[in-house]
């Protein structure tokens, strides 16, 4: 009886003893931790005109429940006397370190001139991609040049980033601008697949900045870019 009576004493106090521990190691430490949700004020692709300031619209975050808009840090610069695609991202950082993050991509056109940057719609078969970063520039002897004649079809939107691995998904092109605004393939580049596209059809809207790109792939293949 008197070792039962010992046993449980010592089971107390080393029950009590962890239980001290525990609690010793847990403080000041949360056991329930809130990751910020960042939304985007405004689209996650937008443009800004070539020459003029740029204003971000900047993001919101709420954490728990609480507004945590002011914590936001926001980081990259849009150049906009550069044509080109830049990044914006917004992160904030939890109580315990933990990160939550957004972005938004910004291009930097020029709504007056066909060589400028675009946001590319590509549909070919069942698949339909959208917001692919597309650039087309002058090349000073009346042509011009598109890094992506199949609209980022397998370069951005079926097999992003395969180019870091030596596959060559760009179709790169050089175009010639008519009078009327219809657009002329003059040549295309070496990619991956081997095969140019066929019976080009292209237009120019120089009023709301759209070039349309109707092709042939083995099926019908239509780029509309945007800007």
């Amino acid at each position: 009886m008197k070792k039962n009576i010992l046993y449980s004493v010592i089971f107390a106090v080393t029950a009590l003893a962890l239980f001290s521990c525990g609690d010793e190691e847990s403080e000041g430490k949360s056991r329930i931790t809130y990751y910020a949700i960042l939304e985007l004020n405004g689209d996650a692709n937008i443009t800004t005109q070539l020459g003029q300031a740029y204003e971000d619209p900047g993001c919101t975050a709420v954490m728990g429940g609480e507004d945590v808009s002011d914590r936001i840090v926001k980081s990259g610069d849009v150049n906009t006397n550069q044509l080109g695609f830049y990044t914006v991202s917004y992160s904030v950082v939890n109580e315990d370190g933990f990160p939550a993050s957004t972005s938004r991509t910004v291009a930097v056109v020029d709504k007056n001139n066909f060589a400028s940057t675009y946001f590319s719609e590509c549909m070919y078969g069942s698949r339909h991609y959208y917001n692919l970063p597309i650039s087309i520039s002058d090349n000073g002897d009346g042509t011009y040049t598109i890094n992506d004649l199949a609209g980022g079809f397998y370069s951005y939107g079926r097999y992003p980033g395969y180019d870091a691995y030596g596959y060559d998904f760009f179709l790169e092109a050089t175009l010639k601008l008519n009078a009327d605004n219809t657009i002329e393939v003059l040549e295309q580049g070496d990619w991956y697949w081997g095969d140019p596209m066929t019976d080009i059809n292209g237009s120019y809207d120089p009023e709301t900045g759209t070039v349309t790109l109707v092709m042939d792939f083995g099926a019908p293949f239509t780029v509309i870019l945007t800007k």
